[in-house]
């Protein structure tokens, strides 16, 4: 029952970090965990979560197919990943009711920076503002965003040697939506 309340108390940690730029009454909320099997682990410092998990916590929701927790030392959330087809991550972000989301196979959340890393077929969106690319770096404390594809691979020649590799075929895309509220 200690490491179960130990676990918790990460939990709460962790999404507390997500609060900053949503509702103030998010990190107030009890935390809600489902998942098909459930195991931690206090010398690795992880806790995993496969099958169908969602994480709940006011507006806050996170699922996947395996949602990893890493603790430090200090028992204090270092990092999420959330694994899945896609893994999906949303919160309210004011009282307008305007939602954050992001979408990607793989997203990591790494507490110390307050980034989130979106990787493989990823998209970032809050109101009509999207961002789609291959890998998508969002550090939410400052709000900088960093988005761009994989680069194509290099191919080889009969002769072993490399060919100029062909442009991506993928590219990066905005969306950037007119706020209406200003009227000229």
């Amino acid at each position: 029952m200690v490491s179960e309340m130990r676990i918790f108390f990460v939990l709460c940690s962790w999404l507390a970090a997500f609060s900053a730029y949503a509702l103030p009454s998010d990190s107030e909320q009890p935390v809600s965990i489902e998942a098909d099997w459930a195991e931690a682990d206090e010398v690795r410092r992880i806790t995993i979560y496969k099958g169908r998990v969602i994480v709940i916590q006011g507006t806050i929701k996170i699922t996947g197919d395996v949602v990893t927790f890493y603790y430090n030392e200090a028992r204090e959330l270092s990092k999420l990943v959330s694994v899945g087809r896609p893994a999906r991550f949303h919160q309210q972000v004011d009282e307008t009711g305007k939602m954050q989301r992001a979408r990607a196979t793989r997203i990591e959340y790494l507490v110390p920076t307050d980034t989130m890393i979106l990787l493989e077929n990823a998209t970032l969106s809050e109101g009509g503002d999207r961002v789609s690319a291959d890998r998508i770096v969002y550090d939410t404390l400052n709000g900088r965003l960093k988005a761009e594809v994989k680069p194509p691979a290099v191919a080889k020649g009969k002769d072993g040697a490399k060919k100029e590799a062909a442009k991506p075929k993928r590219r990066v895309r905005i969306t950037i939506t007119p706020d209406s509220s200003k009227k000229r």
